[in-house]
């Protein structure tokens, strides 16, 4: 073998190792980007997971509030029925009681 087909087959085999450093390059950033995409897709799911279950409490506490709110007011108009019943059946002996402190005053 000569020096020249000998320094031709060096270049080759440089040529060679090059295209497929260039190649193991492009799988590596290939790789590299699917990763990413697989992680950015992993992180967007876990986030939808995440609102949707605390819409999902924000929803349940909002009824439970609103379940809450309905017995304060019904508890409230009880109590200002049983307060305008008891004015009524008072307002009888109210006027009386006026009226005879007013005659009274009237008659001194």
């Amino acid at each position: 073998m000569g020096k020249a087909e000998i320094l031709h087959q060096i270049k080759m085999a440089e040529e060679q190792v090059r295209v497929m450093v260039k190649e193991a390059e492009e799988r590596r950033k290939q790789l590299q980007a699917d990763g990413k995409r697989k992680a950015l897709e992993k992180v967007e799911a876990a986030d939808e997971e995440l609102r949707r279950q605390m819409d999902a409490r924000y929803a349940e506490a909002k009824r439970a509030l609103e379940t809450r709110k309905q017995a304060v007011l019904a508890e409230g108009a009880r109590k200002a029925g049983a307060l305008v019943s008891r004015a009524r059946s008072n307002s009888g002996k109210v006027k009386s009681s006026v009226l005879s402190e007013f005659e009274r005053a009237a008659d001194a």
